[in-house]
């Protein structure tokens, strides 16, 4: 289970980054919580999720709690994009889609553990 929560939050970390505008970016995506810039920076939650949960943290030794916790607000996070862009989350055969239905079957099993 933690294997796939942990792949899981892989392909969240792709579909985040391409969402975010780094040209403009004082820190060049590293999210800098004391700094005015990105305290109003409107890719702030993006980034700040991106920090605590990329390659470079140590998510095998987080607790399971805190990786489902991440884990559900990257699929918050990808639903509102998806149904911005207008996709049918239960017929699109999209890549983005298909992730977001294993990944609300994957926290169903994970909630019955």
């Amino acid at each position: 289970m933690r294997q796939k929560i942990l792949q899981a939050l892989a392909h969240s970390r792709a579909i985040m980054r391409n969402q975010i505008e780094l040209h403009d970016c004082f820190h060049n995506g590293n999210y800098a919580a004391n700094t005015m810039e990105c305290g109003q920076c409107e890719f702030e939650f993006e980034c700040h999720w991106l920090c605590n949960n990329d390659e470079f943290v140590a998510l095998e030794q987080k607790s399971m709690d805190a990786l489902i916790d991440s884990l559900e607000f990257a699929q918050c996070y990808v639903d509102a994009l998806v149904t911005r862009r207008g996709h049918d989350r239960r017929l699109c055969r999209c890549e983005v889609c298909a992730w977001l239905r294993k990944v609300r079957r994957l926290l169903r099993e994970a909630q019955d553990l």
